[in-house]
């Protein structure tokens, strides 16, 4: 099933054609295709909102109505295929947060080269190279390291051979990236990308390996024993291919004193380990022209070397035994080192083979612009369709193809695609690529891997740093409408969410997430929390409706209990009606208390007066002015007493607002029938008291 998504660049889906998602058990038979889609069938499918997850079923292309009778119906079309794609291993959570690390710091670093950019002026390739060449090591170190962890790890699997085998091609990928764009092109140093080649191909496809090289010595005491060992010149002839010059002199000077060599080839060993010992090697120090000089001569000496050997071979020459092995082995490890293409041809296993005895022993002084031409050369003798993605990778990248690049670096690990357009936007050479792609590369491959990340219940904060870290529209709305559905556990992960939405300014997803979580400490019975969140957000109707909570909380219970709560809030300086009012009523009855009866009438009339207690709370307030009415003592004056008769007057005239609660309503119910005739027997009388005291 080929899959293409809105969105998706129109060339990487032109070359990711022939990519597939596979069902375990498929739906039908492989290669009955055609035949299953003529059956008015076809899919469709819906992803889940929060992972990588999918339902998936079979369909009609038509109404089932419009067919005909003849048509088939099958069982499994009434099956609905729950499908999930491969998740993020858990054996990998050690590198991305290494490598996620190693991000953060690359952005920092040249946020900070763009500021010294503005201020000094200069280019930031002349100032950020050997900055971004120590990163890209930091790179490929957390990718060596993740390697040596899985080969330790104690139980070898499939899973873990196939983990070793993409991080390997990851770091290969990677590696001559660093040579071609970065290394290269430091100041100061050769700008020859052969040395950097030859070290970078020897140490991601090692061979020959120098533990064969060791089991050859080992088993071979004595230069007869070693040089009748049937590995020892193929073994040569790979040390000669690899540039190994210096080990294969070693092993050729052991074995010269064997008697089972003939006298010339005994004689011929020595004289090649001593020309191999002599290669030329450049250095920054040396000019070009001197280099070019002494390699011509090393070069005219290991013709001459050759043209002796062959000599000795021809079927007329006498001097020499009939197939002599070892001199015909000399003989091509002679037309290697002096870089005949038929020789190197012939000895080269694989196309990275020969690309690098071609570099060394043919063009040694080679630059990186010279790469396609000899990339052509030597990969048109092989098949190109029997390529892996890694071949194809390298190929293309020597080709200086850095979109085609960047598409097989997304089938390799899409960790890979990401990571490599964004240092490549750092260096400079992500232009071609933007020219290429229908949406801008570093966006499209850093949002699909924190999307990728967003997926593992560990990796959220991860996934939402590279989300945010693309600079762009899409990735903030994106990373916006993640946020708001990432499951909060505790209180901790919601601060962190918050602190990221605070980084990234992503006000919606702040908003729904205090909110949020001001509706699971409401459930939860944390008032002072909820009323928190939800004036974070200046949701004022839900943080009326907490207090509301609490006033009927104190109406059922006649405990004032909600004082350490109010503090709370207080403390953090919010301001809210209904918290004015808890507490001024929490005020009121302190006073009341402690026997202060006047500051408790104070306080309980400018609470009616200035209106800010709540419609349903008005008929308990006037009941708790009768104690105060009825009193030894004039707490209410004349005035005041005419306020509070103004206040009950308007209550009975207009209509409350429906309560919240059922106690609500049963108090007012009360008033209404029984309590209202105290309040006015007790405003009379405080009215004529107040009239005697004037």
């Amino acid at each position: 099933m080929g899959v293409t998504r809105k969105g998706v660049d129109k060339f990487v889906v032109l070359r990711e054609k022939e990519a597939a998602i596979h069902l375990l058990p498929g739906l039908f038979s492989a290669g009955t295709q055609a035949e299953w889609s003529n059956q008015n069938r076809t899919l469709i499918f819906s992803t889940h909102p929060l992972n990588n997850g999918c339902a998936l079923a079979v369909a009609g292309k038509k109404p089932r109505e419009h067919l005909s009778n003849e048509c088939r119906v099958f069982e499994q079309d009434e099956k609905v295929y729950a499908c999930r794609m491969e998740s993020v291993p858990d054996e990998r959570l050690p590198f991305i947060y290494d490598s996620h690390a190693v991000f953060v710091s690359l952005q920092k670093l040249m946020r900070a080269a763009d500021v010294d950019l503005q201020e000094v002026g200069t280019e930031r390739m002349s100032v950020g190279i050997s900055s971004l060449l120590q990163m890209s090591a930091l790179y490929r170190e957390a990718m060596l390291r993740q390697v040596r962890v899985l080969q330790d790890a104690p139980k070898q699997s499939e899973f873990i051979s196939s983990e070793i085998d993409m991080f390997q091609s990851m770091h290969a990928a990677w590696h001559l990236l660093e040579i071609i764009y970065l290394t290269t092109n430091m100041p100061g140093l050769s700008t020859s990308i052969v040395p950097h080649f030859m070290g970078w191909l020897n140490f991601n496809f090692p061979a020959p390996l120098a533990e064969e090289g060791q089991r050859i010595l080992d088993g071979s005491p004595s230069a007869d024993v070693l040089a009748a060992n049937a590995a020892l010149w193929p073994y040569l002839k790979k040390l000669a291919l690899r540039g190994h010059v210096t080990t294969m002199a070693n092993m050729l000077e052991r074995i010269a004193p064997a008697k089972a060599l003939s006298t010339m080839a005994s004689r011929w060993a020595r004289e090649i380990a001593r020309i191999a010992r002599d290669m030329p090697l450049g250095s920054d120090e040396e000019t070009a022209g001197s280099f070019n000089a002494r390699w011509r001569l090393w070069n005219a000496e290991l013709q001459n070397t050759a043209t002796a050997i062959r000599s000795l071979l021809l079927p007329d020459n006498e001097t020499t035994r009939p197939a002599d092995t070892a001199l015909e082995s000399l003989h091509s490890i002679v037309d290697v080192m002096r870089g005949d293409d038929d020789a190197i041809s012939a000895l080269g296993e694989t196309w990275q083979d020969i690309m690098g005895a071609t570099l060394l022993y043919s063009e040694p002084t080679a630059q990186a612009d010279r790469l396609p031409t000899l990339t052509t050369e030597v990969t048109d003798s092989f098949q190109t369709s029997d390529f892996s993605v890694l071949d194809k990778a390298l190929v293309a990248l020597l080709n200086h193809d850095l979109p085609e690049f960047l598409v097989y670096c997304n089938q390799i690990e899409p960790w890979l695609a990401a990571h490599v357009t964004d240092i490549m936007d750092h260096i400079n050479i992500l232009g071609i690529c933007r020219k290429v792609f229908a949406v801008d590369p570093r966006e499209h491959y850093i949002l699909a891997l924190g999307e990728i990340y967003m997926s593992h219940e560990d990796l959220w904060r991860v996934g939402l740093e590279y989300l945010g870290m693309t600079n762009s529209k899409a990735g903030t709305l994106v990373m916006g409408e993640y946020a708001m559905r990432i499951p909060i556990e505790s209180d901790r992960k919601a601060e962190q969410i918050l602190r990221i939405c605070d980084k990234y300014k992503l006000g919606r997803a702040k908003d729904r997430i205090h909110r949020q979580l001001g509706r699971q400490k409401w459930q939860r019975g944390r008032l002072g929390a909820a009323i928190g969140h939800f004036a974070q957000v200046s949701d004022h109707r839900s943080v009326g409706q907490v207090c509301d909570q609490l006033w009927n909380e104190y109406l059922e219970s006649g405990n004032l209990t909600y004082g350490p709560i109010i503090d709370g809030v207080l403390a953090t300086g919010l301001k809210h009606d209904r918290l004015q009012f808890l507490t001024r009523y929490r005020d009121f009855h302190v006073c009341y208390n402690l026997g202060d009866y006047v500051e408790a009438g104070r306080i309980l009339l400018s609470i009616l007066t200035n209106e800010i207690a709540p419609p349903y709370a008005v008929p308990d307030l006037l009941v708790d002015t009768i104690p105060l009415l009825e009193g030894d003592a004039l707490v209410f004056s004349s005035n005041d007493t005419f306020e509070l008769i103004r206040r009950a007057e308007d209550l009975i005239r207009s209509p409350e607002e429906p309560s919240l609660s059922p106690a609500a309503n049963t108090t007012a119910a009360i008033i209404d029938k029984s309590e209202l005739s105290l309040f006015n027997v007790a405003c009379a009388r405080n009215l004529a008291r107040s009239f005697v005291a004037m």
